[in-house]
């Protein structure tokens, strides 16, 4: 559910409001972003035997045929002859961009607060992190664990939805707008590259997409800057920051403040 914050909604109407020094936060999806590979499709992808069932799942969520949710469960279903063992072996072949450790300093020094967002499990994500010792926070959806004729039956659950849109099993947008304060003069900085990204981005101040969320801001008029790695990142947002051009985007401002109005 999101926050609401009536009283600083009617100063801004009013003009009342001083504005601060702009102070970035960043989101960032995990998969494929964070990480150089989509661990699910890769570590976890590996225990699906029936890739032909696997690939239209795949595709079906990507032409917004299934929604995340569906998506995640569909596939989950697809997993045999599990073993956390393997998985973590699996995982451990899972590297960093090269570039990350260098942007989580980059960020400490700034004073930018960083949250991790993604559509996949905790599991992998918590056990990366772990691996690379980095305390950081994240948004995941969960996995859950069962046992099913002495084999291990995976499922998920979904503790970051949103209560009225029923497709993301986990809701980037609303914890991009609860995490980002407006009428502080915070700046939300999201970075991604697929389609669970889509929806988010149109609710950040600066956009960093690769990939297919790349297209899909440039086909739905949404401004990004396309990146390759996080060292790209860090000399976009430098630049930005020598010609002060880093501001709330008003377009992503407008549907922030809709967002909150609705409930």
């Amino acid at each position: 559910m999101l926050k609401q914050n009536l009283k600083t909604i009617n100063l801004e109407s009013t003009g009342k409001i001083t504005k601060k020094e702009p102070k970035l936060k960043i989101f960032c999806d995990f998969d494929g972003t964070v990480t150089k590979n989509d661990v699910w499709v890769s570590a976890l992808g590996k225990f699906i035997k029936d890739k032909e069932k696997f690939q239209i799942v795949c595709d079906e969520f990507i032409n917004n045929v299934i929604t995340s949710r569906e998506c995640n469960v569909r596939e989950l279903a697809l997993v045999e002859n599990f073993s956390f063992e393997k998985f973590n072996e699996y995982i451990d072949e899972e590297e960093l961009d090269d570039y990350f450790r260098d942007f989580l300093k980059y960020c400490e020094i700034n004073g930018y607060e960083i949250f991790l967002l993604s559509e996949g499990l905790d599991y992998y994500i918590n056990y990366i992190l772990e691996r690379e010792k980095l305390n950081l926070k994240f948004f995941s959806n969960k996995l859950i664990r069962s046992y099913e004729n002495g084999k291990i039956k995976l499922s998920c659950d979904f503790p970051y939805t949103d209560e009225v849109c029923n497709y993301c099993g986990m809701s980037k947008r609303n914890i991009l707008i609860n995490n980002t304060n407006d009428w502080d003069n915070e700046i939300s900085v999201f970075i991604g590259d697929g389609v669970s990204d889509y929806c988010a981005s149109n609710y950040a101040d600066i956009v960093f997409a690769k990939k297919r969320l790349a297209s899909y801001c440039w086909k739905n008029n949404i401004t990004y800057y396309e990146f390759k790695n996080f060292n790209d990142i860090i000399n976009k947002l430098e630049k930005l920051k020598i010609k002060h051009k880093i501001r709330q985007r008003q377009n992503a401002r407008i549907l922030r403040r809709d967002v909150f109005l609705g409930g």
